[in-house]
């Protein structure tokens, strides 16, 4: 009895070190063939975020105020229109 019991011990570990030796090979496979992937989707969204960034600073005529939340961007923008709006107004005296 003591030796199928050994039997069945061993047959138990080579499985054991068989899925290590599978689930090491899978890893090994997803860090060298997927992170290319997400290396390059990742820098490619970064470049699309920073161009649409760009985009609105320059179409607002200055830097994005994303610190100071919805107040403080309404703020912002009420007081570019308003600059905007004198200015339109002191050049139509003339």
């Amino acid at each position: 009895m003591k030796k199928l019991l050994c039997k069945a011990g061993q047959s138990t570990m080579e499985y054991v070190i068989v899925l290590t030796a599978i689930i090491a090979a899978i890893l090994f496979a997803a860090v060298t063939f997927i992170r290319p992937s997400v290396n390059r989707v990742y820098n490619e969204t970064s470049a699309r975020m920073e161009g649409s960034a760009t985009f609105f600073m320059n179409k607002l005529g200055g830097p994005l105020n994303i610190t100071g939340g919805a107040a403080a961007g309404a703020a912002a923008g009420a007081a570019a229109g308003a600059g905007a709006g004198a200015a339109a107004g002191a050049g139509a005296g003339f």
